[in-house]
Parts: structure tokens; C-alpha cells; sequence
């Protein structure tokens, strides 16, 4: 594999270079401080990966991927971010461009930098040969005013005569890919849907708190980050915060987020089997749909199927339309899915199972 690394700073690059130069088979084939002398190098030297960070002189991340998507859509990125807001924003931004996925620059508690950036970056390197095109456009939908629902029924019963399974609650599962996929799946639902929808999605908290945002500006739904003890209200996305797990628990006649600390979980916190986890807890008086879209790794699977044994629903997006047919793929390995749609569809789905 051909590497192209783009950043601004030289010590980064350097260091870059002395981590990558050690994974086998693959080859640092240039390094670029700016985006000219980047896009210069993306033409002449066709590299299969390039590590982009976002702020360089000249032509910024955002800038380099506008061009890229058009006529080097085969090519994978994988941002290399700052903890900050701004890059958060535009990391998400990169994201819908085309980006695979983005590992955090390290910061001064990390004694070992070179071993961090090659335990985050061998992972995205491996999935990463396997792929084909990850350029994706995403379709951003006007928001629709209707009657918002915001209460649970005292009694779940919402199996119709006609054996339709109709939840209670929805539960979706994301990571690599997860950002642009969450966005084509609830764009899609009015404002009156008529369960909550609760998020894992794997990513630091600066970088959930952005997506959330954006989420909320668009699509038709309330869309906000999990609070501890927040009571769960129909027509609203929760997000899990970055740091901390979240599981969903019943009090009287509603749903109510409880954050809690911990271990990782399949390598992520917070891990999309703590939710589901909980959620089965809550079976068969919740009747849950667990959504489990494109990602890297395992993490859902376990919790998927657990729900499953239990009468719940299990919907997956299918490997064509995932940037990782990880999670999904797991799921569909184990037997736990109930549907495979591809991501245009899942909405569809969502509806159909939704009173």
C-alpha cells in the first residue's frame, strides 16, 4: 500500500513517517506541508492512503477532499485530527466528503506518540486495503413541521394482528462510516415519529457534540447529546456522550439514559452492546428496533443477537452500502439480523416498524 502523508507540521510528519515506515507492506511513497504540493503529489504519485490533517497553508483539508472526491474517489483518507471543536466540525466535514475515518493527533498525556499513532492507525490501514470507492454524497432533506409525541404508553403492546413488529424504541449502532450514514438514515424520519431513537456512535466527545449538532440542523427530530437521568421523549435522537457508556433503563412509564464510566467495551467506549445490553434487560415489556450500520469491528453483534433471542427486531445495512461491513457483518454472521437493507432503505424500515 502507498502512502501519502499531508501535514503542516514538519515534526509531525517526521514522526508520522517513522511509524508508518514500520507497518508492512507499505510504502511511504511522499510527504506535502501544504495542499498544492499535496494535490501535486496525489496526481503524480497515486497513492492508495494518504494521512490528511485539516489546517495547512494555502488549501486547507476541506479543500484537498472537495477536489479529490471528484477525481480521486478510490483513494482513502484518513483524517489525522486536533482536540478541538474546530477540527471536530471539520473532520465531520470530511467525513461526508469522502473521508474513511480519523484518528486524534496525541496529546500530552500520551507518554509513548509513536506507539499511540500505530496502535490507532494499523487498524484504519487494514480495513482500509480492503476497500473499494468511499465517496459518498449525502442528501440533506428541508425539515417538515408536524405534531411532535412526547410520551411513553403506560402498557407496550405493539404487535398488531397482522404480526407487524412495532417497537417501543430504537437503538442504532455506528462507528466507521457512521456520521454520513446516521445523517442519510434520520434525515429521512418527520417530526413526529413516534418512538425515541437512541445513538452509540464510536467517537470522542468533542466530535459527538458536533454531530449532534449537525444532526439537529439536519434532519426533522430534536437531536441532542445523552444527559444523566434524562427522560427519554418520542420524536427525539439521544446521543451517548464520547466518554461514557450508556444504558437505557425504565422508570414507571418511561425511558430514562443512564451514563456510567468504565472499561472499554470491544475496544470502544462508549460500546453499542452496553446499550443493546440494557435494552434487553427491558425486554419483553420495551419492544426495541436495534439498527446496526456500517462500522469497523464487532461491537453489537453480541447485543443484536441477545435482542433477538428476546422478540426484538434486528435491522443491518448491507456490505454493499458500508464503508466496513464490520458490525453489521457480524451481526449477519451470527444470525441476529432480522432485515438487511441497504442504508436508502433503512428509513423505510424505521417507518414501517414505528406506529
Amino acid at each position: 500500500m502507498k502512502i501519502l502523508i499531508v501535514d503542516s507540521s514538519v515534526p509531525f510528519r517526521l514522526l508520522l513517517r517513522a511509524c508508518l515506515s514500520e507497518v508492512p507492506d507499505t510504502e511511504i511513497v511522499g510527504v506535502a506541508g501544504d495542499g498544492q504540493q499535496a494535490l501535486d503529489l496525489i496526481r503524480r504519485l497515486q497513492p492508495d492512503l494518504i494521512t490528511l490533517n485539516m489546517k495547512m497553508p494555502g488549501m486547507d483539508g476541506i479543500e484537498i477532499l472537495q477536489l479529490m472526491r471528484d477525481n480521486y474517489p478510490d483513494i482513502k483518507v484518513v483524517v489525522v485530527a486536533c482536540r478541538t471543536e474546530t477540527d471536530a466540525e471539520k473532520t465531520l466535514q470530511a467525513m461526508e466528503l469522502g473521508a474513511f475515518d480519523f484518528i486524534l493527533k496525541p496529546d500530552d498525556k500520551v507518554a509513548d506518540t509513536k506507539a499511540y499513532l500505530q496502535l490507532k492507525l494499523l487498524p484504519k490501514i487494514k480495513q482500509a486495503r480492503s476497500l473499494k470507492s468511499v465517496s459518498k454524497r449525502v442528501h440533506i432533506p428541508v425539515k417538515v413541521a408536524s405534531t411532535p409525541v412526547n410520551h411513553l404508553p403506560e402498557k407496550s403492546n405493539r404487535i398488531p394482528a397482522s404480526g407487524v413488529f412495532k417497537a417501543d424504541i430504537v437503538a442504532i449502532g455506528s462507528s466507521t462510516g457512521g456520521p454520513a450514514a446516521l445523517q442519510e438514515v434520520l434525515s429521512q424520519l418527520p417530526e413526529n415519529f413516534a418512538v425515541p431513537i437512541v445513538v452509540t456512535q464510536h467517537m470522542p466527545k468533542a466530535f459527538v457534540v458536533s454531530l449532534a449538532s449537525r444532526l439537529n440542523k439536519n434532519s426533522s427530530l430534536v437531536c441532542t447529546v445523552a444527559e444523566q437521568g434524562q427522560v427519554l421523549q418520542l420524536g427525539h435522537i439521544y446521543m451517548a456522550p464520547g466518554d461514557v457508556h450508556m444504558k437505557i433503563i425504565r422508570r414507571g412509564s418511561t425511558l430514562v439514559a443512564q451514563l456510567e464510566a468504565g472499561a472499554r467495551v470491544n475496544h470502544a467506549i462508549p460500546s453499542v452492546d452496553v446499550t443493546y445490553e440494557s435494552l434487553v434487560a427491558l425486554s419483553p415489556a420495551i419492544k426495541t428496533l436495534a439498527v446496526v450500520l456500517t462500522g469497523m469491528g464487532n461491537d453489537g453483534a453480541k447485543g443484536a443477537k441477545l435482542l433477538s433471542e428476546k422478540g426484538n427486531h434486528v435491522v443491518i445495512q448491507n456490505e454493499e452500502s458500508s464503508v466496513v461491513w464490520g458490525m453489521a457483518g457480524e451481526t449477519f454472521r451470527n444470525g441476529a439480523a432480522n432485515e438487511v437493507l441497504p442504508l436508502a432503505d433503512i428509513s423505510k424500515s424505521l417507518l414501517r416498524h414505528v406506529a
